[in-house]
């Protein structure tokens, strides 16, 4: 199979969605899930005890779906680091290759060019 550079926008475009997506989640967690989590605990005390209890049970499911939310973020995180360690690889293949490349033109092409743009001179020159 043979290697075809990735095009590095695509990856960049992912790792901007990613941070983007990554903030939007925290902001939802960090500010609009304590305000919600604390309007329900404030309904929840001015409620009947036997409503009470179970708006409380179903506050508690929530705050764990939270920490299940920040659990996730985490692995936003890692997942992240991954992608720019990814990134950071393919732009070295990218180099080493293209450094290849130049040695090969360098080193392997560019004599045998010489070579015979030197004997096309040398005939041109015994012609005349």
């Amino acid at each position: 199979m043979v290697h075809r550079p990735s095009d590095s926008r695509l990856l960049n475009s992912l790792l901007s969605n990613e941070k983007e997506y990554h903030k939007q989640l925290l902001v939802l967690l960090d500010n609009y899930s304590q305000q919600s989590l604390g309007a329900f605990a404030a309904y929840a005390s001015a409620s009947p005890a036997h409503v009470a209890r179970a708006v409380i049970a179903v506050a508690g499911s929530f705050a764990g779906a939270d920490d299940a939310l920040r659990r996730y973020a985490v692995s936003i995180e890692t997942w992240q680091a991954e992608l720019r360690a990814l990134k950071d690889l393919e732009e070295e293949v990218g180099n080493v290759m293209r450094d290849r490349e130049i040695l090969f033109v360098r080193s392997f092409l560019a004599p045998h060019f010489r070579s015979r743009s030197h004997q096309i001179r040398l005939q041109r020159d015994a012609s005349h």
